[in-house]
């Protein structure tokens, strides 16, 4: 069999120890034997087969289980397939993080992430790429927090990272897959990166609204932004707010509604998804997806 796969996935086959995590998806045979093939290789009814046929495989040698707490471990296991449920069931917000040069002191960056997260876990994936797991997050990231981060970083390890900031999920069976669908948004990301290297997934959206890239957007988007379209008035009120470019006065005018009603209406809707829909890219992302959903644009193929 691993012969056939190895033929088949040629130069994206790799067999051994498990490594480069972020870039082979990795199974382990009856046997014990560990392979991993591109991630980038394989499409959605491969990856199901594969799932079906064999176990996810990490060593237990690989060095980024090294010195970690078991909370840490649990969550990489569970990242990585090794694992079937999430280690905790609080929310969570995934920060992707990618640096220009390898890692070496990585308790140093552990510490400086925790001077400004005080709730988040890191875990490592590769020796220039990890994600940082903002624990129960409470409505809106502090943005100035992570461009903070990436300046210290900047300055005092001389690497240059690019973070890709994810959304509020909550820790369900479906976890897994919002992660995954959301790191390949970041590693697919086709725009330009903003000054400072840090995007939103609600920034990055628009891109990968037509076409292949729609896959990984669709299977990113939060359960909790999902549950909360599908609240008829709430939608109808959003559209009115956004076409009246963002101005609560006048989008209360047009509703016949109270200011304050329409208000408390819009800061729900913040609080629950995360999505501060005040500021234009937010917004625009949250219109697109409500247009997409009522018009039931088809899937690519």
């Amino acid at each position: 069999m691993l012969q056939q796969l190895m033929l088949y996935f040629d130069n994206d086959f790799l067999s051994g120890p498990p490594r480069l995590l972020d870039e082979y998806k990795w199974f382990e045979t009856a046997d014990g034997e560990s392979f991993g093939i591109r991630k980038s290789r394989l499409v959605p009814n491969e990856t199901e087969l594969l799932q079906a046929m064999f176990a996810a495989a990490v060593s237990p040698d690989s060095p980024y289980l090294s010195g970690i707490s078991h909370k840490e471990k649990s969550w990489f296991y569970y990242l990585t397939g090794k694992e079937d449920s999430p280690p905790d069931d609080f929310p969570v917000r995934f920060i992707h993080a990618e640096f220009s040069e390898r890692i070496e002191d990585k308790p140093a960056l552990l510490e400086a992430v925790a001077g400004f997260m005080e709730e988040a876990l890191v875990i490592w994936l590769s020796d220039q790429s990890g994600v940082i797991i903002e624990k129960a997050p409470s409505g809106l990231l502090d943005m100035d927090s992570i461009t903070a981060l990436s300046s210290s970083l900047l300055s005092d390890f001389f690497i240059e990272p690019v973070f890709f900031i994810g959304q509020i999920h909550d820790s369900n069976s479906r976890l897994r897959e919002k992660f995954q669908a959301e790191r390949d948004m970041f590693r697919e990301f086709p725009g330009k990166l903003p000054k400072g290297k840090v995007i939103t997934f609600y920034e990055a959206s628009p891109l990968f609204m037509t076409g292949q890239r729609y896959l990984s957007l669709r299977n990113a988007i939060s359960d909790r932004l999902l549950d909360t379209l599908d609240e008829a008035e709430l939608v109808s009120t959003l559209k009115v707010f956004f076409t009246c470019n963002l101005n609560v006065s006048s989008a209360s005018k047009a509703l016949y509604m109270h200011r304050n009603s329409l208000q408390y209406r819009i800061d729900r809707f913040i609080e629950r998804t995360g999505i501060d829909i005040k500021y234009f890219t937010n917004a625009l992302a949250v219109y697109l997806l409500i247009i997409h959903r009522e018009n039931a644009l088809p899937a690519p193929e």
